[in-house]
């Protein structure tokens, strides 16, 4: 009976170790990472999970930020490729904070079932005032959304199964200041090793 008990009170406890594992990872999806000239801070998707919104900061020029995100599209038409190197109109929280993006790169996924598209910013912002945008967009309706449009080239549902996203952006603030600190950091030991 004693052996018994304790194979129980093992298993709950794994049992609970991992609920609160995934509780905690659940919490802070945010990842910020460090590559050799840049430092990117991405949250994943509410609708569509792995289609991450990501900030980079360039290491040298740290108050200007890029904006990349991704959609993964089931629409797999023969000519998706042509789509590298167009730009497209997008529609920000139902405001133009962004209103267009260039697609850079179309890449199979899921053994070509599926289509991964990435989309970039065409211009670079400065990171205070685009920050202080992007916050007041997202506490306005605590999401933070992006919409394909289409235009008079380009049909979206023809590419595209699901034609938007939305992000959490509650800990934008934190991790976009832990994104700069660490680009700041690294352009201080660039500076100290030349």
């Amino acid at each position: 009976m004693k052996r018994f008990a304790i194979f129980i009170s093992l298993h709950l406890f794994l049992f609970l170790l991992v609920i609160a594992y995934q509780a905690q990872a659940k919490e802070d999806e945010w990842e910020v990472r460090s590559f050799q000239d840049m430092v990117i801070a991405s949250v994943p998707g509410e609708i569509v999970h792995g289609d991450k919104l990501r900030f980079i900061l360039k290491k040298g020029n740290c108050r200007s930020l890029n904006v990349l995100f991704s959609f993964l599209t089931f629409n797999v038409p023969n000519e998706i490729h042509n789509l590298e190197g167009k730009r497209i109109s997008i529609k920000t929280n139902e405001e133009r904070i962004m209103n267009r993006a260039d697609i850079v790169v179309v890449s199979p996924a899921l053994n070509n079932r599926a289509h991964f598209v990435m989309l970039t910013s065409p211009q670079s912002y400065e990171l205070s005032n685009f920050s202080d945008e992007i916050m007041e967009a997202y506490n306005s309706s605590k999401i933070f959304s992006i919409e394909l449009m289409d235009d008079k080239e380009f049909k979206v549902e023809k590419y595209f199964d699901v034609t938007s996203n939305e992000w959490n952006l509650e800990r934008y603030p934190e991790k976009i200041s832990e994104a700069y600190d660490l680009c700041i950091g690294a352009e201080n030991i660039d500076k100290y090793l030349s």
